[in-house]
């Protein structure tokens, strides 16, 4: 018994040491690959990830679960969230293939202002959040600069 036990742990080990290690990059990483085989498409440069902009579009995540509009809960505009944004896509997910990075900026694609916004030639950074609310939606905020 223990040298079936000792061979089993063994082929486990050589299997883990076979295998190659690939880590799936986060939804964030995931929406701006997207963005940017679009931009890449259009022969735009493509944007970077910036953590300052991630943090504001953490805030306006949170804030769409509580009113999902470009106007935030208090009644400002969006943009007044913080002076590092220029331009902001959202999407409210109800299911897990609605949350998928590659759905998420397909749908920004079909709308005209959202599509602009990722196909901005001035716009070279973007921050992104996921914010899940208590009733199992999704709501995600790209905010552009």
């Amino acid at each position: 018994m223990q040298k079936k036990l000792s061979m089993l742990v063994t082929i486990i080990l050589i299997g883990m040491l076979a295998l190659p290690v690939t880590a799936k990059a986060s939804n964030e990483d995931d929406i701006v690959a997207e963005i940017n085989a679009y931009r890449e498409s259009a022969g735009l440069e493509l944007v970077t990830l910036d953590e300052d902009l991630s943090d504001v579009a953490a805030i306006r995540a949170v804030e769409c679960s509580e009113k999902f509009s470009h106007t935030r809960p208090n009644g400002q505009a969006w943009n007044t969230v913080s002076s590092l944004t220029n331009g902001e896509n959202l999407a409210h997910a109800r299911n897990y293939n609605q949350q998928k990075p590659e759905n998420v900026v397909y749908a920004w694609m079909l709308s005209p202002k959202h599509c602009a916004n990722v196909l901005r030639k001035s716009f070279s950074t973007v921050g992104i959040a996921y914010y899940v609310a208590e009733n199992g939606d999704t709501y995600i905020a790209c905010e552009f600069r």
